[in-house]
């Protein structure tokens, strides 16, 4: 997975109480795969441990499950969620999806990539190491963004940006490399698995105010972000502004901004099928 370079303990927390969205994408997809009771799992790009907490619940103590993330920040959130466990069924690892070593062959029943697949640098090698670790009959899954899908919060600020001369020092996803549902197949397809199936969704991430709005770009990057070394007077024509925008885009039907989101799952054939 790409290296979180930009993390820091701060980034972690600050994800960790504003990751609703992809907790609730990935909700969805623990469901359309499965999972149950005694179940084997792979939890790759973990995070601070919210889907597995939620995963472990459904495994119980018969089942195991395995968290992997490059940040060891987000990663020690994790291991918190789980202090004064004393089933010993979870673990958690500084790892990259390309390198599942600690992970032996036809052990796992379930892996998933909850809004991390499109951090991961080399996906073929990362889908030949998932396909090597599920036993036969295992599924992988993932919510993954839609390249060709427009980011709605980026077309509204930017232009916005660029009126009071302010350019963004960072890409909003700087480092992310997303895929469409055809490169997507054929990726699952190359890697062995078969049953592969791919549906967009368009999933909203709701605000309740533009306050609420606002709190993303300004707290993007934390220190690095895109609102860094602005005047307070400037902020605030800059606030008010996006405000103004964040009104107009609002529709009857409460839309939200976001974008399209792949789910995808596929199989790791039984053997002689």
């Amino acid at each position: 997975m790409s290296k979180i370079d930009w993390d820091s303990p701060e980034g972690a927390e600050r994800y960790d109480r504003n990751c609703d969205h992809q907790f609730q994408k990935g909700h969805v997809l623990i469901e359309m795969m499965g999972i149950k009771k005694g179940d084997f799992v792979l939890d790759v790009g973990c995070g601070t441990g919210r889907q597995a907490l939620n995963v472990a619940g459904i495994i119980g103590p018969a089942g195991k499950l395995t968290g992997i993330d490059p940040s060891s920040y987000r990663i020690e959130l994790a291991r918190k969620k789980f202090e004064g466990d004393s089933s010993g069924n979870v673990r958690f690892l500084v790892r990259q999806a390309e390198n599942l070593q600690d992970i032996p062959d036809n052990s796992i029943n379930h892996a998933y990539f909850c809004s991390s697949f499109h951090w991961v640098d080399d996906k073929k090698t990362a889908l030949n190491e998932i396909f090597r670790v599920l036993r036969p009959g295992g599924k992988v899954g993932m919510t993954t963004l839609d390249r060709n899908s427009p980011n709605t919060m980026k077309a509204l600020i930017d232009p916005i940006l660029a009126k009071f001369g302010i350019e963004r020092r960072h890409e909003w996803h700087r480092g992310m490399k997303k895929v469409t549902a055809p490169e997507l197949h054929d990726l699952l397809s190359g890697a062995g698995f078969t049953s592969i199936s791919i549906e967009p969704r368009a999933v909203p991430r709701k605000y309740n105010s533009p306050e609420e709005f606002l709190q993303h770009p300004e707290e993007k990057d934390s220190s690095r972000g895109i609102l860094r070394d602005i005047s307070n007077e400037t902020l605030e024509k800059l606030r008010q502004e996006i405000t103004e925008e964040f009104r107009k885009a609002q529709t009857p039907e409460d839309i939200g901004f976001g974008n399209i989101t792949l789910f995808a799952i596929a199989t790791k054939a039984q053997e002689g099928i």
